[in-house]
């Protein structure tokens, strides 16, 4: 395992933990709840972030921007649903740009997929 793969393993460990720390929060405070819920998003910006770029070093592809480096994991197999990957990368961007609250709660939905996808190319990229 290179220390890149390690380094992404971590970043989406610590997303699933931001996610059960959400949901074990409840509604009990919409405040506290919004907070994990900006802090889940970040998880989420620097995990999809370190998965392209992981990727593309682990390939030892120059690609540089996100969605050719998805359509690049794509035709390497290490990703079986480039549309939803790119979705993903829609949804980091969003986030990035500016909150909002209906944005993030739409996002939050998207973002628990990315969790099943992330460990699916952490498997991946351990067999390249």
């Amino acid at each position: 395992m290179t220390i890149l793969h390690l380094e992404l393993s971590k970043a989406v460990k610590s997303l699933e933990e931001a996610l059960s720390l959400l949901q074990e929060s409840g509604l009990q405070n919409i405040e506290v709840q919004k907070g994990l819920r900006e802090g889940f998003l970040q998880r989420f910006e620097y995990s999809m972030e370190l998965c392209w770029k992981a990727s593309m070093k682990i390939l030892g592809s120059t690609t540089q921007a996100a969605k050719p480096a998805v359509r690049e994991m794509a035709r390497n197999n290490l990703i079986a649903n480039p549309e939803l990957w790119l979705s993903f990368v829609d949804s980091r961007t969003e986030t990035s740009h500016a909150y909002d609250e209906d944005i993030a709660i739409k996002i939050f939905a998207n973002v628990q997929k990315f969790l099943t996808e992330a460990n699916l190319l952490i498997q991946n990229l351990g067999n390249v």
